[in-house]
């Protein structure tokens, strides 16, 4: 068992490498993606969005609003941990309806 300054580099270097890899996961999880497409009914817990793409999202904050079949641009970032289990999940920053008005 090391004691002493071995220790404590020990510790301080694994604290370092743990605080390096969850910033690198949260400058991933910032990066900003623009996607239009139309909120469906696939989520029960959770608002969906299926992109034009065909990719499913399940959207987490500010899209309450909206309704299946609305056509809207989303501005968000993939989350890390979410309760929303019907996709992944974007933090949504804004979403905008697209050609018409809210139902």
């Amino acid at each position: 068992m090391k004691t002493g300054i071995g220790a404590v580099s020990g510790k301080f270097a694994a604290i370092l490498a743990a605080g390096m890899l969850l910033s690198a996961c949260s400058a991933f999880q910032k990066e900003n993606m623009t996607l239009t497409g139309e909120i469906t009914d696939n989520g029960r817990e959770c608002v969906t969005f299926r992109a034009d793409d065909g990719t499913l999202y399940a959207l987490a904050n500010k899209a309450t609003r909206f309704r299946p079949g609305d056509k809207v641009r989303v501005t968000g970032h993939g989350a890390l941990m979410t309760t929303c289990t019907e996709a992944e999940t974007l933090i949504v920053d804004k979403i905008v309806l697209l050609g018409g008005e809210l139902n």
